[in-house]
């Protein structure tokens, strides 16, 4: 049975990065843990290349496309190398993520508070075989009245989280200055932010992704 585990209640524990997964990776020392920090081996995911651009679908409401493709645009600018890259598509049966404005139905794993609105990442993510089923799903959800601009640029914040998430930033930054804190005020991700991304796409990993219908 897939077991699901929840961000909130994770202890948060600091481990030593693992090995580089590729001739040349980048060297950085402001970064924060990613991984899931599980027995015997950690948690830690990043798109292989083969599986880019990741395809993600987005429910036309609160003008929800045009902050998932600002916060697309603004992580793929952080990585040197063009490790990742992500499309919004027309068909949510062909995506790799969805992003929702509605309450999930279940727990999720990953959760991201701002005073405005409220985001969740849920991944179904397998502690056991180490598989992650897709698609990946976000959900963005006002607080307020969607239409105010405080709501509005919650959004915006809120997506760039929950993209992070996606992207494979699995835990929560312990700085309140970065855009992966869990209750984030700022609007972008910092330097910080990005090259923690960086990082882990030159990180070995654990976790194998795999469609529901694979």
């Amino acid at each position: 049975m897939t077991r699901r585990v929840r961000m909130a209640t994770l202890v948060a524990t600091v481990a030593a990065l693992a090995g580089c997964g590729e001739i040349g990776a980048p060297t950085r020392s402001d970064i924060y843990e990613w991984r899931i920090i599980s027995t015997p081996d950690t948690l830690a995911f990043h798109w292989p290349r083969e599986a880019l651009p990741v395809r993600i679908w987005v429910q036309d409401i609160y003008d929800l496309p045009m902050h998932t493709q600002n916060a697309i645009d603004g992580w793929k600018s952080g990585f040197l190398y063009r490790e990742w890259d992500a499309v919004l598509v027309s068909d949510s049966l062909d995506a790799d993520v969805l992003v929702l404005s509605k309450f999930p139905n279940g727990p999720t794993i990953l959760l991201g508070t701002v005073q405005e609105c409220e985001g969740y990442t849920d991944l179904a993510l397998d502690t056991d075989t180490k598989v992650l089923t897709l698609p990946i799903r976000i959900y963005a959800v006002p607080r307020y009245d969607p239409d105010l601009e405080a709501t509005k640029a919650c959004f915006g914040i809120v997506m760039y989280h929950e993209i992070g998430h996606a992207i494979g930033i699995f835990r929560h930054s312990p700085d309140p200055a970065d855009i992966m804190y869990f209750n984030p005020t700022t609007a972008t991700p910092t330097q910080r932010d990005f090259q923690t991304a960086e990082v882990l796409y030159h990180a070995r990993t654990t976790v194998t992704a795999t469609h529901a219908d694979d």
